[in-house]
Formats: C-alpha cells, sequence, structure tokens
C-alpha cells in the first residue's frame, strides 16, 4: 500500500476518498477505480470529445459539398437545355435555309 494521500477539499465534498487498497472510491459508486481505470477514463473522454469535434467538421464538409452538387445540378439542367434549345434552332435554320 502507498502513503497516505489527502484529497483537496473540493473532492471530499462530492464523497471522494482513497481507501486502504490505493482506489479511489466516489459516493454515488459501489467500488473504487484504480489508476489505470481513471487514466482510461480520461482517454475515452479526451477520444469523444474529438470525435464529437470529427463530427461537426465532417456534417459540415458534407454539407458545403450537397450545396455544391445541387450548384452542379442546377448549371447542368441549364445547360442541358440550352442545348436543346439552340439544337432545335439550329433544326429550324436548317429547314429554312435548305
Amino acid at each position: 500500500m502507498g502513503a497516505a494521500v489527502k484529497l483537496p477539499a473540493a473532492w471530499s465534498d462530492y464523497g471522494a476518498r482513497f481507501g486502504t487498497d490505493d482506489k479511489l472510491y466516489l459516493a454515488e459508486w459501489r467500488r473504487g477505480f484504480t489508476v489505470h481505470e481513471l487514466r482510461a477514463l480520461f482517454f475515452d473522454c479526451q477520444a469523444a470529445r474529438a470525435l464529437r469535434v470529427e463530427v461537426k467538421i465532417l456534417t459540415s464538409t458534407i454539407e458545403r459539398q450537397a450545396a455544391e452538387l445541387e450548384r452542379a445540378e442546377r448549371r447542368a439542367w441549364w445547360y442541358r437545355r440550352q442545348l436543346v434549345i439552340e439544337s432545335r434552332l439550329g433544326l429550324a435554320l436548317a429547314r429554312i435555309h435548305g
């Protein structure tokens, strides 16, 4: 067993304490946390935060690309329409001239 560690008052107010088995016990939790479990929880929280940021970035990227796709589809529709109009005009001119 390690040396006794006194927790700050802010931790004690939440019912946190170190047991004789060197585990951190919380008032709402039945068993204590080992150092490795606390470290794993910390890294899981960090990973969750990073993933939330990545989701926001990917969502904005998807929205931006969807808007670009919609603009491209509108342009394609306009050019297709112009092609049909010009083709009809060319056919009409060919009939008049021929």
